[in-house]
């Protein structure tokens, strides 16, 4: 479709508009969604495409791994459907058509004005649960992992085709949570289509064909000229996972020629049968993240940042796999792949790439029943250390590549049997270097209730902690353990008693240039606000701190389990 020119002014307020309401879709979502996977953490993503299924536009809080997912699942239902009635609703959670695993439920509502579909309202969001094992990496196959929904109609011609919503209440453990974030999902679409219809009524256009072809067109440009900046070449990329039980390798090589950006996963491990395995769209959607995030992060994300980015990954492999992979923890994978794309990048632009952050970072899903016999689910999402960068030391306990977050804790405690006893950040966690890598977090949770409960972990960076770039050390090595020094499966489903404690400690960010190199009143900072002990900053930055200053009482004297736990994992 070839771009309408059109004035400055227009495009900047038509353009504006359409973000306002893919925003508004978005703040629907928070503030009816049930669970606090949703409501919390923002665990969903809400956009606008072209009737062509094209991504349009987004709201500023929306994951990377999902946004190209929800154009690609519009392209499905658009092959499906040829024909659209105004008030039907689409549904699917079919992982190879949407967003990679089953608990990532997709809808789309038609957006008609004058008698024609002139877009597509679309969200996704994470599901508090979907049944069969529950959120876990350990399934064999997607058939344990919960009930599958094939595209079908959720409401046809504004009627609800009840037998859908009464099969979904029938296979999760907690139906008021899903149906009601399914409600929230709905609304907020229809929502987004009516302020749509009205906004062409009032500018007095007949569809959005003309703004979306300069929308995209504008963004394509930005990025080819984005591309166009990095020396040409073939620069390649290996990122080595924990796995099960050997290590899982991601191999690319990336290649600029001119204006285009190829990735090539030639050699990455085959999939397994283990929950962590990526399917393409959601491998696409952080791949083409981590190149924008580097070379053009201040465009409008949309399709036009997308077309001068190509990928191959071969068949059945841990970045495109095929039915019946598991892949409920596929994030493990999916966030990995953008540390492997930065560092690639790194050998073309190294001064624009950050270390690498603390990601994988865990996630742990408990589970079971209340004293009452009610069910709970909740799931707590954890965020490692930034990576530093040329410019600043990285952030402590951030959520990246994904800009999900860890609910509150007051929250959790409120909807479930569990109690926060710790959530502290871990002395000395950041890697050095002239900037250093974020904090890791450490958090303890103790089991309430007279019932015995289940917590299904997802981990990596146990074995294989944060790199640290041009010469900055590695982050510290996640680490989970059960009780003062029991055994927590990574990746696994433990039982656990009233009374128990499980304790988890995300990966801390790379640290950043030569140790040499780092400001002697950063250091004497850092020492000051407990980020690092006196002893790690003699040894490692050979600082001896004023004698007319003395050290920080908030240095820790002791190191819990989980950190010694740590230790003897990197040593091994």
């Amino acid at each position: 479709m070839p771009a309408t020119k059109m004035d400055p002014v227009t495009l900047e307020i038509l353009w504006s508009r359409l973000i306002a309401i893919a925003e508004e879709q978005s703040a629907i979502v928070i503030r009816t969604a049930f669970s606090n996977i949703v409501r919390e953490s923002y665990d969903y993503t809400c956009v606008l495409v072209t009737p062509e299924g094209d991504l349009l536009a987004q709201p500023f809080q929306s994951l990377p791994g999902f946004t190209r997912c929800c154009s690609t699942v519009t392209k499905h239902f658009i092959a499906r459907w040829p024909d659209w009635h105004p008030d039907d609703v689409a549904i699917t959670n079919d992982p190879w058509l949407a967003a990679g695993h089953l608990h990532d439920v997709a809808l789309a509502v038609p957006v008609f004005h004058k008698g024609k579909i002139v877009a597509f309202a679309v969200n996704i969001a994470h599901q508090a649960d979907i049944g069969g094992r529950g959120y876990s990496a350990d399934a064999n196959s997607i058939f344990e992992e919960g009930l599958a929904l094939p595209p079908m109609k959720l409401y046809r011609e504004g009627k609800v085709v009840q037998e859908v919503f009464d099969i979904i209440a029938e296979n999760v453990r907690v139906p008021d949570q899903v149906l009601g974030d399914i409600h929230a999902q709905v609304g907020a679409a229809r929502l987004a289509a009516r302020r749509t219809s009205e906004l062409l009524v009032e500018a007095g256009m007949d569809d959005l064909a003309g703004i979306a072809a300069e929308v995209l067109s504008r963004s394509e440009k930005s990025m080819r000229a984005a591309i166009s900046k990095v020396p040409d070449g073939v620069y390649t990329n290996e990122g080595i996972m924990d796995g099960f039980d050997e290590p899982l390798v991601i191999r690319l090589k990336l290649t600029i020629r001119g204006d285009r950006l190829e990735y090539d996963f030639a050699g990455t491990s085959g999939q397994i049968n283990k929950g962590i395995n990526s399917c393409y769209n959601y491998t696409y959607g952080y791949a083409a993240f981590a190149a924008k995030a580097v070379l053009e992060p201040m465009i409008p994300n949309n399709e036009g940042a997308y077309r001068p980015i190509t990928l191959k990954a071969p068949e059945a492999s841990l970045v495109n796999s095929r039915r019946p992979a598991p892949g409920n923890s596929r994030g493990r994978v999916g966030h990995m792949i953008v540390p492997v794309v930065f560092g690639a990048l790194a050998k073309a632009i190294p001064d624009a790439v950050p270390a690498e952050s603390g990601s994988p970072a865990p996630r742990l899903n408990f589970f079971g029943p209340r004293d009452d016999g009610s069910e709970f689910q909740s799931l707590l999402i954890t965020s490692g250390g930034l990576g530093g960068s040329r410019t600043r030391d990285g952030l402590p306990g951030k959520s990246f590549p994904t800009n999900t977050k860890m609910a509150s804790l007051e929250i959790m405690e409120s909807n479930a049997p569990l109690l926060f006893v710790k959530r502290e950040l871990v002395t000395d966690s950041g890697g050095a270097g002239k900037y250093r890598g974020g904090l890791a977090q450490e958090i303890s949770i103790k089991v309430l209730g007279k019932h015995n409960i289940y917590v299904s972990t997802s981990s990596e960076r146990i074995k294989n902690p944060p790199r640290g770039y041009l010469g900055g050390k590695h982050g510290a090595a996640a680490a989970m353990v059960r009780g003062t020094a029991g055994y927590l499966a990574p990746k696994g489903r433990t039982q656990l008693k009233p009374g128990e404690i499980v304790t988890v400690r995300t990966p801390g960010g790379g640290g950043f240039g030569a140790l040499r190199q780092r400001d002697r009143a950063a250091i004497g900072a850092d020492i000051d606000g407990g980020y690092m002990s006196t002893e790690a900053a003699q040894q490692l930055y050979d600082f001896k701190q004023s004698k007319s200053k003395p050290a920080s009482t908030a240095t820790p004297k002791r190191k819990s389990a989980v950190v010694k736990s740590a230790r003897r994992a990197a040593r091994k």
